[in-house]
């Protein structure tokens, strides 16, 4: 295999503890919002509308991303059925790029990069949860103070 070869690697090469660490690390505060987390999400909860944001990483896919998921704890069930109607409005606010989102999962937000590369997660974990804050103030903003 030379330097350059870049070929596929699996996900279970990921070494999620250590960036899930480094995560907290950076941001503690998240510890606080903290719904649920596991190998490859951390949820912060937003109780005052029974949503959950999960932040997750797809090393497989060479991306990172923000998405609303599913938490029946937080009340998260049927989320993007209870935010399609202003789902447009969300969106407008958020003023993403189509290649900045994945089709299929709702409200959501994607970063193209390289999970493999450890120099690289400081910089994810810090786009995380900024657009997960983006994200929230979107909604927020759209929604009213809950």
């Amino acid at each position: 295999m030379s330097e350059f070869d870049f070929g596929a690697r699996r996900a279970s090469e990921f070494h999620h503890r250590g960036f899930w660490t480094l995560f907290a690390e950076r941001h503690p505060q998240e510890r606080d919002r903290l719904a649920r987390r596991g190998p490859w999400f951390w949820q912060r909860g937003m109780p005052d509308f029974a949503l959950v944001l999960s932040m997750y990483a797809a090393p497989a896919q060479n991306h990172v991303g923000v998405f609303f998921g599913r938490n029946e704890k937080f009340g998260a069930t049927q989320v993007w059925s209870r935010l399609k109607p202003y789902q447009p409005a969300i969106e407008a606010r958020l003023k993403l790029r189509p290649e900045q989102s994945s089709q299929g999962l709702g409200i959501n937000s994607m970063w193209r990069v390289n999970c493999y590369a450890e120099d690289n997660w400081p910089a994810m974990a810090d786009w995380m949860v900024t657009e997960a804050s983006r994200i929230e103030r979107a909604v927020v903003a759209v929604l009213g103070q809950g």
